[in-house]
């Protein structure tokens, strides 16, 4: 194609302004076209083996830096470019599936260490809970005390009301019971 034009251009060049815009034009048709046979491969079914070995080699292209034309590139079949490509993806698939495991896998083991360290302070707690229950049944509970039944109450009461008597008169707290239990 590009000897197409070539050829074209060679013949229509000419002297004066007239030989310039037609050069111009077979220049920018040649854009053009090329730039639409990419468009159209790039975006071509890949129902064939044409089709398919052109999307192969640009990606090959474009995996390895290298240019379409790259001698090594010609040397490769449909055969081998479909391997190196499947290769690629599914080397890619492994990897990330190792990844997940190993994530999955440190994921387990650090939800394994928390339950384990969960279980063993519930544990601990109830020990502890065992060893105060255990401690008050020992305990033998002390009778609840009466205040009034108390003798250092009783004898503060009387001091109390002695005196009383000494301020206000003898007849102080004589409608007070000191029965307190009625």
């Amino acid at each position: 194609m590009a000897r197409e034009v070539e050829s074209k251009s060679s013949r229509s060049t000419g002297s004066g302004p007239q030989a310039a815009d037609s050069l111009k034009d077979v220049k920018l048709n040649l854009v053009e076209s090329v730039r639409a046979i990419a468009a159209k491969n790039a975006r071509a079914p890949l129902d064939n083996e044409e089709n398919l070995l052109l999307f192969l080699r640009s990606w090959w292209s474009k995996t390895y830096n290298k240019p379409l034309k790259d001698p090594l590139l010609n040397e490769y079949g449909l055969e081998d470019l479909l391997y190196e490509f499947y290769d690629k993806l599914e080397r890619s698939e492994a990897e990330e599936e190792m990844h997940n495991s190993d994530n999955d896998r440190i994921e387990e083991d650090k939800e394994k260490a928390n339950l384990d360290w969960a279980e063993e302070q519930e544990k601990r707690e109830l020990e502890e809970l065992k060893k105060k229950v255990t401690s008050k049944q020992s305990e033998v509970p002390a009778p609840p005390v009466n205040p009034v039944q108390d003798p250092e109450n009783k004898k503060w009461m009387e001091e109390q009301i002695a005196k009383a008597k000494a301020e206000l008169g003898e007849d102080f707290g004589e409608d007070i019971t000191t029965n307190f239990e009625e």
